[in-house]
């Protein structure tokens, strides 16, 4: 990494104009390639979406792919599916458009496939009893019927390929090689077979090995071929050790606190060093005979893995182990003395097993989350801030508040998921204004929400100039000045209007917009991509399921809640502090899990109130002082802009302050746009109160 950062810098010095674009897997990809005098910015490759998925199975699998999408939806195996790869293998093994269940079982039938086309080619290879048993021969014809990860393995052939790829994988240890190369003499060494020639033609045959003849070595055509096959090997003969890593602060080298000295403004934090046998051991556990014991045994090594093994729906493992688990990543994700990466770590397995701090329940409408809720007392409050930082949160003063109970956490992507469950965007009584259920059935044109980006378009090439020197005056970093939104700045009118189109699609939306990003969807994280009229149809629904009220809070109640009656500047005190939240300055450059960042909570208990997402309020965006009696809680006029409140991961901690004020119009969407819900403490009177025989609760 070290000898390119040198080429980059000299190719910068003496060769202006070209560009370098460094492309690799996320799991390969632990140092950074910038340096201070050199930013290298990061993109991340989308996966493919619901009809990108839908129209590559068509494409290539024309006789089974309606069965195959109609199978796919809403399942599991979507989100594991949306790359081609993957795509690949499914519509090469499928008969009736039949889902493996798992990316295990899925490989496993990728080779069961391969098989069985190359016996019944009369591969002569194969024909020979060596390689394959004459028994296992016979057995492929109903292969379909076999345990999920069953392999013949009588013969030579499969149980070799897994020791290869086990003892590639050890060298890729030491070499550090995303992809393992291995000599074709040393590979022959590695088998250890009088028939080992025979075995490298059988792999090649498959499909799965390749031989490079002019360098005279032999590779996996694909790292998760190799990866695969050296699960199998490790799912005989666990090694909980070979994922031993450091998770405590003090014990993590480079420390986190070199690292963000170090970084380039617009780098990302690089993740913990992988072992490089994490995937393997995913795979491995899927496969094992007694999961709950590998599971128990990689506890110790690695908890955020163990987490993640027993949270794969295929894997077979105790209640009462899966909650242990589930109590254990809470615990770490609350340890000061963990690194944030490994509290990141735990909570993004925590999304994946299951937050135990949530309440399940059934309602009459299906099941939903009950958040944990923190009492915050009535009284007197100060708002406003008279420093001087922005114009439209002046002046200082008092507003008198009811006691209301906030949600800990921002609305999780697991919460939200149950609302969709439960036909949240198919049922209108959730949508109570005009504006909402024109929204709701499409026929809001978006055009507020488009005119504010041509507004923040034209500031972008009126002032342009003028960020760069922010930036050189060190007041943002790169990734403010660079972000990719500024780009718009020098689009064209029609490319820009394009990009309006297709921010805002016509159709009616029945999910967040960026539901199936996995760099937002985790269950553990704050829902972003809702616009104001689904947060208020999320209370509504809440409210019908529990038949108390939840609602968006006044931007008084969460100015109130973040500062308290000591008016802290941050939701964890007067001065910032950078291992607190999550702001441009933490360097995560995505959106975090719940409760990852202990001590950075208000001392009454709420969480996540300083940077990660913007909350939605309930108020209009009108200046101070603050009314809630002069019609800026009103659910209408519509367009008009309404506050949100606390920052986010993107923009630097200057507006991640608790007084802090920002606008947008209601049906505006955006990648650190979410929600928190509030409880309130005084009876409210219900249009129609709603009783088991279908009566439904329409309330104030």
């Amino acid at each position: 990494m070290r000898l390119w950062k040198d080429f980059l810098r000299q190719l910068a010095r003496d060769y202006a104009g070209n560009r370098v674009v460094f492309s690799c897997r996320h799991l390969d990809y632990s140092v950074t390639l910038s340096s201070k005098d050199l930013p290298v910015p990061q993109v991340r490759i989308e996966p493919l979406s619901d009809a990108q998925v839908q129209e590559f199975i068509t494409l290539y699998c024309p006789e089974h792919g309606a069965t195959l999408w109609q199978n796919l939806q809403g399942t599991p195996q979507l989100a594991l599916l949306r790359s081609p790869y993957y795509l690949k293998l499914l519509v090469a093994q499928t008969t009736a458009g039949e889902i493996p269940a798992g990316r295990a079982a899925l490989l496993t039938g990728f080779v069961r496939h391969t098989l069985r086309r190359e016996v019944e080619s009369d591969n002569v290879l194969l024909q020979l009893g060596a390689l394959l048993h004459a028994r296992d021969v016979q057995r492929l014809v109903q292969a379909h019927s076999w345990p999920s990860f069953e392999l013949p393995e009588r013969g030579l052939l499969i149980p070799k390929l897994s020791q290869l790829a086990f003892q590639m994988q050890i060298q890729r240890a030491v070499s550090e090689a995303a992809q393992v190369r291995v000599a074709y003499d040393e590979t022959l060494a590695i088998l250890a077979h009088s028939h080992a020639e025979d075995i490298l033609k059988g792999g090649e045959a498959l499909g799965v090995l390749e031989e490079d003849r002019g360098r005279d070595e032999v590779l996996f055509v694909h790292q998760l071929l190799q990866e695969y096959f050296a699960a199998r090997q490790l799912a005989r003969a666990p090694q909980a050790e070979l994922v031993r890593q450091e998770w405590r602060a003090d014990r993590v080298v480079p420390s986190l606190q070199a690292l963000l000295h170090d970084l380039a403004s617009a780098d990302p934090l690089p993740p913990l060093l992988s072992t490089g046998w994490e995937e393997i051991t995913v795979l491995a556990a899927a496969m094992a005979r007694d999961p709950d014991r590998v599971i128990a045994d990689l506890m110790p090594q690695n908890l955020a893995l163990a987490g993640r093994c027993a949270a794969q729906p295929e894997v077979r493992t105790s209640e009462a182990l899966k909650d242990k688990i589930r109590w254990m990543l809470v615990e770490r994700l609350q340890d000061p003395a963990a690194d944030l990466r490994a509290r990141i770590a735990a909570g993004v397995a925590l999304g994946e097993l299951g937050d135990p701090r949530f309440a399940r329940r059934h309602g009459l409408y299906g099941a939903y989350l009950l958040p944990p809720l923190v009492d915050i007392p009535g009284g007197t409050y100060d708002i406003g801030s008279d420093e001087g930082l922005f114009n439209d949160v002046a002046p200082i003063h008092s507003v008198e508040l009811q006691s209301f109970a906030m949600a800990q956490f921002p609305v999780t992507n697991a919460e939200w998921a149950l609302f969709m469950q439960a036909g949240g965007y198919e049922d209108e009584r959730w949508w109570e204004t005009e504006e909402a259920r024109a929204w709701r059935r499409r026929k809001w044109t978006a055009e507020e929400a488009k005119q504010q980006w041509r507004d923040y378009r034209k500031s972008i090439q009126d002032n342009f100039d003028h960020i760069r020197q922010l930036h050189q005056q060190g007041r943002i970093t790169s990734q403010q000045a660079d972000d990719p939104r500024e780009a718009i700045a020098h689009m064209s009118d029609d490319e820009f209007e394009v990009l309006l189109a297709v921010r805002y699609p016509p159709g009616r939306q029945t999910q967040p917009a960026y539901w199936h990003d996995d760099a937002f969807n985790n269950p553990a994280q704050p829902v972003v991509g809702v616009c104001w009229f689904e947060a208020r149809a999320y209370c509504a629904w809440l409210s019908a399921q529990t038949d108390e009220m939840f609602r968006l809070p006044t931007e008084a109640e969460w100015e109130a809640a973040a500062r308290g009656m000591q008016r802290r500047r941050y939701a964890f005190g007067d001065d910032f502090d950078v291992a607190r939240c999550n702001t441009s300055e933490t360097h995560v450059r995505y959106i975090t899990p719940i409760g990852v960042f202990p001590g950075g909570g208000t001392p009454e208990g709420l969480v996540d109130m300083t940077g990660n997402t913007w909350d939605w309020t309930s108020s209009l965006y009108t200046p101070y002082p603050y009314d809630a009696a002069d019609g800026r809680e009103a659910p209408s006029p519509p367009g008009a802009h309404r506050v949100v409140r606390g920052g986010s991961w993107d923009l630097s901690h200057r507006f991640a302050r608790a007084s802090f004020r920002r606008g947008y119009v209601p049906e505006s969407i955006d990648y650190a746009l979410g929600l928190r819900v509030v409880r309130s403490s005084h009876t409210l009177i219900p249009l129609q109160r709603r009783s088991r025989r279908g009566l439904h609760v329409r309330l104030l």
